[in-house]
């Protein structure tokens, strides 16, 4: 549970952040290991666990959840870097898009407002990085 848990990190901005993944990694990492040795234990011991299946079904989805994510971690590293991306604070370009009734707005009407007095000072952009 808390290796799922941790994937919330990446969402989180805190020092030390680049060691996210490998904290994420090592909790799938631990609970299989734990599970390992307890089905050795319980497989010496036949006699007093002998119909205890539940032990083998843990041991096969937490491999599942750590092959899981091993391939998620190792494949997220191929991604291409975003070299071409847009800064924090930095000055966006001038844009004209579709709104969501599919008229055109542009940047600077959007910095200009509907009314003089209640001009914004700031528009925010997000920016979906997709790699499709």
């Amino acid at each position: 549970m808390a290796g799922l848990l941790s994937n919330a990190l990446f969402f989180v901005s805190f020092s030390g952040q680049q060691f996210a993944p490998w904290l994420n990694l090592a909790l799938f990492v631990l609970p299989v290991i734990l599970f390992i040795v307890g089905l050795r234990r319980a497989t010496a011991q036949p006699q007093v666990y002998r119909g205890k299946i539940g032990g083998w079904i843990f041991t096969v989805l937490s491999i599942l959840l750590l092959g899981l994510t091993g391939f998620v971690f190792f494949v997220s590293r191929a991604l291409p870097a975003s070299a071409a991306s847009p800064q924090i604070g930095q000055k966006a370009p001038e844009f004209t898009l579709a709104d969501t009734n599919g008229q055109t707005v542009s940047l600077a009407q959007l910095l200009a407002g509907p009314n003089p007095a209640t001009r914004p000072k700031a528009v925010l952009l997000v920016f979906y990085r997709g790699y499709w």
